[in-house]
């Protein structure tokens, strides 16, 4: 059925788009999860199948028995909360045949092969529909009823698909799988003999590091889109910061910049993991081979000295208490690539230089805001059709839909602070103003004339600042969405004061109150 038909029926259906591109990509990331189970998976995507191959000779040896595979495989794949049919054959073809006819758990033999596959409708033998409703059509409604006939006759009457998928599935032919190649984590690491705190000597191990990433990335003709940094500590939870990049990237002097950016507000204070010594006072002689331990009222005892270690050292508090602490610092760096993608060639016309350069400059502006306010304060928005303003983008990251929930007030009624305050930016050639307040805003508005409730607005206020509207355009209806429960209609008007700044006003037809949403530029 249509989505109109459906939502017809019920008004809240969930629904989403058919990809076939991600679903493919979904398809070999489960592959590769599958790799636990055997080396060679197999991941096959056509107008046939969308299925997963596992070559599991000599994995017997490992899970003790063909039995323990399937079923291990079968709970690892409930708990993802992912239905699917696995069975065990001989060959690839037959073992699809089983799983795509329901025999769930089937473990069939060499010598049962033929057997197994007898009862099993001909749309288990990957054909296709027609193929197998023609097959129907003329009564053959098994694979064994279709074996019984002369094989030379079935290229002749149905074609050469019929007779290589029987053969295929019998191990007269073979169907070799191609295997997705096994691709190593890309990662670097570096472990130091001692705790360091120096920032500078952290950043000098980056470049080292960050050079071996490249060098691994270059071979598979990769960029990275996503960097994982992990400070390391001996006795604590490592700091760990994510840098994206808004394309793929092998630029060594821009990564750092990131990394030195996504360490501004790096603090390590040892205070602050043991408040109880907040009066005492830890010190360094200058051999760094002993430290003092002094509490508030200057005194030092013996029992109180301690003997500085690489990454910890230890003191005495009292004579019948030892505590071990860690040293202010990191005892290594590890550098991940979680993320990355092909290189393209990229060819920059004769006259569109300062447009690649900006668009490149946009890109690193983007990057670094990302590292500084977090990695969901800049997001990449997408206009949708939708005659509610608000519900008419979504962002093409998370695939939330507008922005009407969030609880973001602006204050003051200016182009400068609605410019400043968090909004969408349309396409310019929209009717629509560039810049959407979060949520619309009630205000108080006077009409003319004053004793029309449908009247035309010739002054507002919000917030204690008055305007009075010089223009007005409208009004331009939008009607509710009577489907999911809303409806209120609303009538909107494109209005500007003396100083020429334009605003855009609605009312709300049934309640008679009125609300700012945006302005123009």
């Amino acid at each position: 059925m249509t989505l109109t038909q459906a939502r017809a029926l019920y008004a809240g259906v969930l629904h989403a788009d058919h990809d076939p591109q991600r679903d493919r990509q979904a398809l070999e990331a489960l592959a590769r999860w599958m790799m636990r189970f055997s080396p060679v998976v197999s991941c096959v995507c056509d107008e046939h199948s969308d299925c997963l191959f596992l070559d599991i000779t000599g994995c017997q040896r490992v899970f003790g028995s063909t039995e323990n595979i399937v079923a291990r495989a079968s709970r690892s794949l409930g708990r993802l909360g992912i239905a699917a049919q696995i069975a065990v054959a001989p060959t690839p073809g037959s073992a699809w045949a089983l799983a795509f006819a329901g025999k769930n758990g089937a473990i069939v033999e060499v010598d049962q092969l033929e057997a197994a596959l007898a009862p099993l409708p001909t749309e288990a033998l990957r054909i296709g529909d027609e193929l197998a409703g023609t097959l129907r059509h003329l009564g053959l409604c098994t694979i064994g009823q279709v074996m019984r006939l002369p094989r030379q006759v079935l290229p002749a009457r149905f074609g050469p698909l019929l007779l290589e998928r029987i053969d295929q599935a019998l191990g007269r032919i073979a169907e070799p799988l191609t295997a997705i190649k096994y691709q190593e984590k890309i990662q670097a690491q570096m472990d130091f003999d001692g705790a360091v705190g120096s920032l500078e000597a952290i950043w000098l191990v980056f470049k080292d590091l960050i050079g071996q990433v490249i060098e691994q990335l270059a071979k598979r003709g990769e960029g990275a889109r996503q960097l994982e940094v992990e400070l390391l500590r001996a006795y604590a939870p490592s700091v760990k910061k994510t840098i994206l990049l808004s394309r793929p990237s092998l630029d060594p002097v821009n990564m750092f910049n990131l990394f030195r950016c996504a360490l501004e507000e790096l603090e390590l204070p040892f205070r602050k993991r043991f408040p109880s010594m907040a009066n005492d006072e830890i010190r360094m002689t200058n051999d760094e081979s002993m430290t003092n331990f002094r509490n508030s009222n200057d005194e030092t005892t013996s029992s109180k000295s301690l003997s500085f270690r690489h990454s910890s050292f230890e003191f005495r508090a009292s004579p019948r208490r030892v505590f071990r602490i860690q040293e202010d610092g990191f005892c290594g760096l590890r550098i991940t690539v979680p993320l990355s993608q092909k290189l393209t060639d990229e060819q920059v016309a004769l006259l569109e230089h300062e447009s690649y350069a900006g668009q490149a400059e946009l890109d690193r502006l983007i990057e670094r805001l990302r590292v500084r306010l977090g990695n969901a304060a800049i997001v990449q928005a997408e206009l949708v059709e939708s005659y509610v303003p608000e519900e008419s983008w979504e962002d093409t990251e998370t695939g939330g839909r507008g922005d009407a929930g969030t609880k973001t007030k602006t204050r003051e009624l200016s182009p400068s602070s609605l410019s400043a305050s968090p909004c969408l930016r349309v396409s310019a050639s929209s009717t629509r103003p560039l810049h959407l307040l979060p949520r619309p805003l009630e205000i108080r508005v006077i009409v003319t004339p004053s004793d029309d409730a449908e009247g035309t607005p010739a002054a507002f206020t919000q917030d204690g600042i008055s305007r009075r509207v010089v223009h007005w355009v409208g009004p331009e209806r939008i009607a509710g969405r009577w489907w999911n429960g809303h409806d209120k209609t609303r009538d909107y008007f494109d209005v500007a004061d003396p100083d020429g700044n334009r605003f855009w006003l609605f009312r709300v037809l049934q309640t008679h109150k009125w609300y700012l949403h945006g302005s123009f530029e």
